[in-house]
């Protein structure tokens, strides 16, 4: 007579041809014995699985990122997030497909395994690729803004050239009118010092609207003879105000005689309006209502060098590698359109000069170029 261990003991489980004979990689679970039993292209692919209990620990002992456990196998339906190795030593993302079975009268699950690696890697791609769109959609946004604002820049340029020429009529009556009545009629100290005054500020009104005009007007490509000095000086002139506003010095240091260079005029003046401009905001960033730009004119044994140079905020080496770039800004919008540091680097491009910003977060910029005197041959290898 059997023993009673022996009478209750479940059959003896085979997994059947057609099901161990699949292409796909399966397990078939029985929850009375808990036991598992794997196909071949299981096996072939991730390895012999033997029959044991899972006493406490998956059987699945290649199953590392997320453990199986009995309960698992026994939820019908579709389960993600595992990873098993495979024999090559390859982690495989799968997904478990279970379905219940009924296998030769005994309850059974049955556990596919699906690769789901092409599926993940294009929903990778399908994630970067929205984040580039969205990262795309911005810039486009921020590009379309400063193209406005460089629209409304070049308007204002136009515009400026017309209010310079209206302004200078009624000043050149008021310096002429002044200049009679200070030669002609007898007038008491006090209106002689007046006077003296008027004539002095409509003079240097006048040499801010020759500036304006001048920078306003259409540059071309002519190129001349043309003096650092007085392109750095003519610049001021036009950020003088906003140095005032803003409370910062300019110090222009020069040599007694420094070589012209081969540039167009107002181009330069354009170069030096720039990146004053730059360094009065690095400033103001910095510590608002004080600081000091100093541009410093030296010849150097390969062309005129010009350092331009602040104590503003200063910039890090991935702003710094940037800067050059059109419509890159570190400002708010409506504060800049990343166009200047831009136009800036292409005019100097053009004309042969170099450029090379060192700037140190806290501790200010400065911009050495260096051009070549005029009339000097370009040397083989230099910058066209």
């Amino acid at each position: 007579m059997p023993t009673k261990s022996k009478a209750n003991a479940p059959k003896e489980f085979k997994i059947p041809d057609g099901l161990g004979d699949l292409p796909l990689p399966l397990l078939i679970y029985l929850p009375d014995s808990k036991e598992i039993h794997a196909n071949r292209a299981f096996e072939r692919l991730f390895g012999p699985v033997p029959p044991s209990r899972f006493s406490g620990r998956p059987a699945i002992a290649l199953v590392h990122e997320r453990p199986v456990h009995e309960s698992v196998f026994s939820l019908p339906g579709r389960h993600e997030g595992f990873v098993v190795e495979s024999v090559e030593g390859l982690k495989i993302p799968v997904e478990l497909r279970i379905s219940p079975l009924n296998a030769g009268g005994r309850s059974a699950s049955l556990v596919l395994f699906e690769d789901v690696t092409a599926k993940l890697e294009l929903e990778r791609q399908l994630i970067e690729n929205h984040v580039a769109l969205t990262q795309a959609f911005a810039d486009l946004k921020h590009t379309q803004s400063a193209l406005t604002q460089a629209a409304k820049l070049a308007s204002l340029g136009e515009l400026s050239s017309g209010i310079a020429h209206e302004l200078n009529q009624p000043l050149q009556a008021i310096l002429g009118f002044s200049q009679e009545l200070q030669q002609f009629e007898p007038l008491s100290p006090s209106g002689k010092e007046f006077l003296s005054d008027i004539i002095h500020a409509s003079k240097k009104m006048a040499e801010i609207i020759k500036s304006l005009r001048s920078f306003a007007r259409e540059a071309g490509d002519e190129v001349v003879d043309t003096s650092l000095e007085h392109a750095i000086r003519e610049a001021a002139k036009l950020v003088n105000h906003s140095l005032l506003q803003r409370g910062i010095s300019l110090e222009i240091r020069s040599g007694s005689h420094a070589p012209l260079v081969s540039a167009n005029p107002i181009q330069l003046e354009q170069v030096f309006v720039n990146l004053l401009s730059n360094a009065m905001d690095a400033i103001e960033e910095a510590h608002a209502g004080k600081g000091t730009i100093t541009v410093s004119i030296s010849e150097s044994a390969d062309g005129v060098r010009v350092s331009v140079a602040d104590d503003g905020c200063g910039m890090s080496e991935e702003v710094r590698q940037r800067i050059f770039d059109p419509f890159f800004t570190t400002k708010e919008t409506g504060k800049g359109t990343g166009l200047g540091l831009s136009i800036t680097h292409g005019i100097l491009e053009k004309i042969g000069a170099r450029v090379e910003v060192l700037s140190t977060p806290g501790h200010g910029t400065r911009f050495e170029l260096t051009f070549r005197p005029a009339g000097r041959i370009k040397k083989k290898g230099e910058a066209a």
